[in-house]
Parts: C-alpha cells; structure tokens; sequence
C-alpha cells in the first residue's frame, strides 16, 4: 500500500494475523468467550419466552428470529479465528493497528522503538504508545504518522483491551530490547 522510509501501511490477509504473536487486542480466546456468553444468553431468553404463559406464537416466533438474526450478524463480524490484533509482531517485524475492520496495520522495524508506555487517550481508552526513534524519522514518516487513528509525531498509540497495559508494555519491551543497538 503506502510506504515512507521506516513505515509501510499494508493490509494483512486472515492467515497473516493468525500466525503473529500478538502483543495487545482483542484475543480469539477472548472473542470465543463473548461469543460462548451470547449463546448462553440467547438459549436462556428463547427458553423463557417459549415457556413464559401466555404469550402468542407470534411474539414467541419473532423474539427467537430476531434472536438468530443478532446471532448470524454477530457471528459474521466477530472474527473468532483471529480476534482484533491492535499490536503484534511477525517476520520480524512489528505492526500496529491502523484500520482494524479493513486490517490495515503500520508495519515498522522493532530498532525503530525507543520504549513502551502504558498511557490514556482522552478522554478514558486505555492503550499503549510505541514511542519512536525521533532521530531516525524523516518527513514521510512523520506524515505517515499522522494518518494513524490518533495521530502523534514521536510515537504510535493502540488500544489495549482485555489484557493488563503493563504486561503488554512489558512484552513489547523485551521483544524490542533484541534489535536495540
């Protein structure tokens, strides 16, 4: 897709996203459970309208439709196989989340990353900053960073959810402590 001296936008493929280690996201483990809970809700509320008395079959009948409706859509846009990777790493390589419907990621060198902080986006969403190597970066790369979600000049920031921003900084860190020079 877009590329500048460090930085290249590329679009991952599903089997791409399924073999990188990923540092902070959304895990399948974590979408299998959302969506094993759903599954146990939509049984419970079938259950009790199709036992609630007197209730009409047409009600009965459009409760559980609507019920399978909600299911279909939110098995068809849960992406239980990959999750919603916001940072991970594979061939070398780190990629941060751009675009997470469209898979669009920034991919970067690890040597490029100076350090890893837990931080806030306003006004309460909490997530990672990858802050960058400023004396390495040039004018396409900073215009490439300013197409990110949250634009920053030093530094590329991802949402962290189900997993600790500490243990995820941590990760990061140690797997970029390799390529420091």
């Amino acid at each position: 897709m877009e590329s500048s001296t460090h930085f290249s936008l590329v679009k991952l493929d599903k089997p791409h996203i399924r073999r990188a280690r990923v540092f902070s996201g959304i895990s399948p483990k974590a979408m299998r459970r959302v969506f094993g809970a759903w599954l146990a809700f939509v049984a419970v509320v079938g259950l009790l309208v199709f036992l609630a008395p007197g209730l009409s079959t047409t009600f009965i009948l459009t409760t559980v439709a609507m019920l399978i409706v909600f299911t279909v859509a939110m098995f068809a846009q849960s992406r239980i196989a990959e999750g919603w990777p916001a940072v991970l790493v594979d061939q070398d390589m780190l990629y941060v989340v751009r675009d997470p419907y469209k898979r669009e990621f920034f991919q970067l060198p690890p040597s490029l990353v100076t350090s890893v902080e837990s931080t806030l986006i306003k006004p309460n969403k909490k997530a990672i900053a990858l802050l960058l190597d400023t004396a390495q970066l040039t004018e396409s790369d900073i215009e490439m960073l300013n197409q990110a979600v949250w634009p920053r000049d030093d530094r590329l920031l991802a949402l962290a959810h189900f997993i600790s921003r500490d243990k995820a900084c941590a990760d990061i860190s140690q797997y970029i402590s390799r390529y420091r020079r």
